[in-house]
């Protein structure tokens, strides 16, 4: 009776503690990454979203860091011919800017993502001035067509963020070339 007793005196405790150590892993954010390119990923590489962004946030093989970012760096590198030389050098440009505008997150400068979520949100907030500050709107209808085909058009529907930034992507050019029609620059 007395070890009975006792028996079911720690198992409460036990869960309890558990709880405790479930919510504290949940509540807190894996320190910020210390790899050495984390603050200044270099050209034409994908590996920052391995060793810089996946290492912190730890959002799987699906959250934005291994199932989008690495993912899409990787392919594009891999389909780096399918592109002319204006191409590949925007696609290496557009690569490092999107690494670049995420080192905060991963180097812990103020303020990082909170979460998976916010790190996807912040990520996708960045590629649409990526593409337009690399000159994706003076690459021509084959490089978007290039483009197109490795991200795959069933990619930008997938999700509110890729969508939201093929919108923004499509506005700007819009409005670059409503500019320069404009001002007769055709």
């Amino acid at each position: 009776m007395f070890v009975r007793r006792r028996l079911f005196s720690f198992f409460p405790v036990m869960l309890g503690l558990f709880a405790v150590g479930v919510l504290a892993q949940e509540l807190v954010l894996v320190p910020p990454s210390t790899h050495p390119t984390c603050a200044n990923p270099p050209m034409d590489q994908c590996a920052f979203y391995a060793n810089c962004l996946e290492s912190r946030y730890q959002c799987g093989p699906d959250g934005y860091p291994i199932g989008y970012g690495q993912h899409y760096c990787q392919k594009f590198s891999d389909n780096r011919g399918m592109f002319d030389a204006q191409g590949q050098q925007w696609m290496i440009n557009t690569m490092h800017c999107l690494q670049l505008a995420l080192v905060g997150d991963a180097i812990d400068a103020t303020p990082p993502a909170s979460d998976c979520r916010a790190l996807r949100d912040h990520a996708f907030a960045s590629h649409a001035g990526c593409y337009i500050s690399n000159g994706f709107c003076t690459l021509g209808v084959q490089v978007w067509t290039t483009v197109l085909e490795i991200v795959d058009i069933k990619t930008l529907f997938s999700s509110w963020g890729a969508f939201k930034s093929m919108i923004q992507t499509v506005g700007e050019c819009a409005e670059l070339y409503a500019y320069m029609v404009e001002k007769e620059l055709f």
